[in-house]
Parts: structure tokens; sequence; C-alpha cells
């Protein structure tokens, strides 16, 4: 088992199916798998702070670091510039899942406070 699938079992089905990840892939770093990435349907800010009606596609990276914790990056295109939605570093392996579940949230935060 590499790094990105150990990730997407710590993940667990439900978080992933509740965000409508899709397009896995592994995130390299000199030809070593460093991490995971997937598309996700998330519901984006909009100039206001609110949240749009419609979710958008947003790319989720997470990465393991020289501390043995996970980096956790969700971003998405607008226009010709990437939009940073959420990110965080030094997550634990049993965070992880609840981090990614939260992300499924309409509110006025980028997460759930309720699931953290």
């Amino acid at each position: 088992m590499n790094v990105a699938d150990i990730m997407i079992h710590q993940i667990g089905n439900g978080a992933l199916m509740s965000l409508g990840a899709h397009s896995f892939a592994s995130v390299l770093n000199a030809g070593e798998v460093e991490g995971l990435t997937f598309k996700a349907r998330i519901l984006p800010f909009r100039k206001n702070g609110t949240r749009a009606a419609q979710p958008r596609i947003m790319r989720v990276v997470i990465t393991h670091n020289a501390l043995d914790y996970y980096d956790a990056r969700v971003i998405y295109a607008k226009g010709r510039e990437m939009v940073t939605h959420y990110e965080t570093t030094d997550i634990d392996a049993e965070r992880l899942p609840r981090i990614m579940l939260a992300l499924d949230f309409d509110g006025e935060t980028a997460l759930n406070p309720r699931v953290l």
C-alpha cells in the first residue's frame, strides 16, 4: 500500500461520498508518492462572505509531511487564478476524516464546527 491508498482508507468512504469525491490520483514528489489528490463538490464563498447555492468542483490535496502528519489544501480555479478555499497543516490521522467531513458545510466558515 502506498501513502495515497492509506489516506483513502483513513478518510473512509462516508466522508469521501459526502464530498462527492472523484478523480483520485497520487501526489508525487521526486518520483515518490507523497499524498493524495481528488476532486470534490464544495459550496464556495461569494465575495460578500455567504455561500453560493451551487457547489463548485474543487481540488483537495493532502500531503504527508516530515513530522508524520498531513497537510491539506482545497483549491479551485476562478478565471486564471487559483483560489484557496481552505488550508491547514499538521493534521493527525485521527482528525483527517473529520476535517474532510467538515468541508461539506454551508455555513459562514470553511469547516463545520459541529463536526470538529
